[in-house]
Parts: structure tokens; sequence; C-alpha cells
């Protein structure tokens, strides 16, 4: 929490501390800090702002473990704020615990940087080039990835997938206020953070994906975020439809970005792409064209010479063949790989392995796995695995680990057409 002004005699660092012009950036630091804001007045001109990222660089290429005086700080940003300024901000600094001094030796008077604030300094950074979508996206990625190595419980699972949903909410009631009631102005200083809808559809529908594998009773809350990325999605549409409206009916093409330059050019037919030069004069064409040119269009499109095919290898001197060998190691192998088989069923038809491949230390599963899946796939050999789709899981085994396997024997007078597509269907 920020220390108190009037006992300190200085402002914090989101108190108006300067009068100035304000900064676009700090549009983004105000909504961030807002949650834990002890007032609503912010500072109104970025100096502070420019002042902890001079202090965070010079923190980062010192790289010092005993840290930095005050005078090292205030020569490092003297190109930012000295004197008074410099004195002001520095105090509200080291009140906020964003630099550190050593508690065991306070007459050093050194410093440290927290990373805690450098972290905010970036996250500052990324919301005013991002916005908030990428955090969206952020979350979806590192909700999917927690599912997969099985961090998340359902209760868990439930809060990630309805705050996403409630943040896609949130952003398409934005989107569309802007669309359908500000002006054009403000449509352009937001549409840089809304270029990324569909790469954030895909993620949700890929957690959903999962979720649904693995905890079927939250497949309502997984279908109530896909509608909420949809929503969203078409919101992005018709923020986009109106600036091409704009763009249209005042020909100012610079509200356009690349990528709708690239979309139009790829997917529209070439009538629509001629309507934008009608009313546009052009000079008439020059075919003046000189000898030498010519000679140059000639030469860039000369045929390439003639491939010519090497000489015959002179015959190999007398000895083993090497296609045999190549073959009689293939026979070994599979032989091998019946025998594995013949191993793990223990003279039975079918053998369920999961036990048997959590028993093995790392190396040795791995290698067990690799041969089982080898061999299931050799539609010579007449065995066949099944691979679960779930996760078993030994916190104290030598694997943690394990997809659970199966091997079945296929019968011998069925052992080609019938053991190759079981094979198929266990490995799909």
């Amino acid at each position: 929490m920020p220390a108190d002004e009037s006992a300190s005699g200085q402002g914090d660092l989101f108190s108006a501390l300067d009068e100035g012009d304000g900064s676009g950036r700090l549009d983004y630091v105000r909504p961030f800090v807002a949650p834990v804001a002890a007032r609503a007045a912010l500072v109104e001109d970025d100096l502070s702002l420019r002042l902890a990222e001079a202090i965070h660089a010079a923190f980062g290429e010192a790289a010092s473990d005993k840290g930095l005086s005050r005078s090292e700080i205030a020569a490092a940003c003297a190109h930012v704020a000295s004197g008074e300024a410099f004195e002001a901000r520095f105090n509200v600094f080291v009140a906020m615990d964003m630099l550190k001094g050593p508690r065991d030796k306070p007459h050093e008077a050194r410093y440290v940087f927290n990373p805690t604030s450098g972290a905010g300094l970036l996250v500052f950074e990324r919301l005013a080039q991002d916005g908030g979508v990428e955090e969206i996206l952020t979350l979806l990625g590192r909700t999917y990835d927690h599912l997969q190595q099985g961090l998340l419980n359902e209760e868990q699972l439930l809060s990630r997938l309805r705050q996403a949903r409630h943040e896609l909410v949130i952003n398409t009631t934005h989107l569309l206020l802007l669309v359908r009631s500000k002006p054009i102005e403000e449509l352009l200083e937001e549409r840089r953070h809304h270029r990324s809808k569909d790469a954030l559809l895909d993620h949700a529908r890929q957690l959903v994906g999962a979720v649904s594998d693995r905890f079927p009773s939250l497949r309502s809350a997984g279908t109530r975020l896909i509608e909420a990325a949809l929503r969203y999605s078409s919101a992005v549409d018709e923020f986009h439809e109106r600036l091409l409206q704009q763009a249209v009916s005042q020909r100012d093409f610079s509200m356009l970005l690349p990528e709708q330059y690239v979309t139009a050019a790829r997917s529209s037919s070439v009538d629509a792409l001629a309507e934008v030069f009608v009313a546009t004069v052009f000079d008439p064409a020059s075919v003046q064209i000189t000898a030498a040119q010519v000679l140059t269009a000639a030469e860039e499109r000369r045929p390439a010479a003639p491939r010519r095919r090497p000489p015959r290898p002179a015959s190999l001197p007398p000895g083993p063949d090497p296609v045999e060998m190549a073959r009689e190691k293939v026979q070994r192998l599979r032989q091998r790989r019946e025998a594995s088989m013949q191993f793990w069923l223990e003279g039975g038809d079918e053998a369920e392995l999961t036990s048997s491949l959590q028993a093995l230390r790392w190396p040795a599963a791995i290698s067990a796995v690799v041969d089982l899946l080898q061999a299931s796939a050799d539609p010579s050999v007449p065995y066949f695995v099944e691979v679960s789709r779930s996760l078993a899981v030994s916190p104290d085994g030598p694997v943690t680990y394990a997809t659970p396997l199966s091997v079945y024997r296929v019968p011998q007078d069925a052992s080609g057409a019938a053991g190759e597509s079981v094979d198929q269907e266990g490995l799909s």
C-alpha cells in the first residue's frame, strides 16, 4: 500500500505530482491499478513512468549484487529527470517499495530494484501495445497447459472458464459500445487491440475440447465460453465493418490495417479491387524498351542447362549383399518385437500393461513403450496395442505419469487384414 502522503510530505506514484499533458500509456496504467488504488488521483504526465523505466534499465545494466547508491541512480536517470523532480519521485519509489534499501546495513544507503515493479512495467507496456485481449489468450493457454499437466481440479477449472468468459463478455460489450455510439477516432485508437480474434477462438475451442474429455460435467461451462468467444468474434467483425465503411465513404485507406489489405487482395474479385481506382487518373503507358533491356531480360529468362545423368558407379567388390543384410536386420528386429509381445502377454491373448510400465524406471519404460508401438504398427506381427486417452498418475512411483496401455494377440487366421485394421484403430 502507498505511504501516507500527509505523513511523508510526498505524493505516491499515482498522485498528481506535476501538471502536464496526459500520456497514452497512462490510459492503461489507471484502470490496471484501480482495484488496489487508495485514491482516484493519478499522475497526469508520464515522467514517473519514464523515470521508473530508466531506473529499471540502470539496475539491469549494472548487474550488481550490492545494489546502486542514490547518486548512481540519479546519474543514470539524469537524461529523464534531475533535481527536485528526481528527488520527489525517488522518495515515492522508496516509500512504495519499488526500491528497497538493505535492512541489515541501513548506513550504506544502497538500493535494489523490486522484481515485482519490473513485472508491472512489462505489463503496462503490453497493455499499451496489445490491450486486454492478449491477457485472455494468455489465460486460455495457461489453463490448457495446466489441465494437460493435471494441475487443476474441477472447481479450479470451472473458475478459470468463468473468468475467461467474463472477460470476453466485457470486451464484447465494450466493442459494441464503440461501434454503435462512439466517434471514429476512438475506434481507430482501439483497432490494434483486437487483431487476435481467430487465435482467441482457436484457443477457446482447444481448451473446451480438452475440458470435455477430462471433465464431462463442465461441458455446459465450456459451451458458454465458446458462445462468448463467438459473440466477441462477431463484435470484432462489426467493428472492422464500420472502419471499412468509413474508409470507403471518405476514401481514407489509412484507417485499414495491412492484414485487411492482404485479405482483400486474396479474397476479392478483380472487378471489386478495380473499383478503388475508378476515379483515379493515370498517365498513358510508355512502351519504350532499349536493346540493352531486351538482352538483360533474355539473359535472366534463359532456360537452365540440361541436366546430365552421372555415370553409373563401379561394380561393388565381392562380399555380402548390403540389401540382403538390411533385410536380415529387419527380420531380426521383427522377431525381437514379436518375442517382446509374447513376453508381455505371458502366454495369454491380452494383457493390461499400465502397472508393469509404472514399475519400470523412466528410460526402461520409454524403451518398452516404443517397442510396443513399433510392433503394433508392423502388420506382419500378430499383435496390436490399444492406447487409452486417460492418464494414470502415480506421484510416488518411478513413473509419475503414464498412459494406460493394453496389448492383444490377433488370431493367426486373421493376422493379415484383421490385425492391420485393428492396429490402426488402436493407435488412432
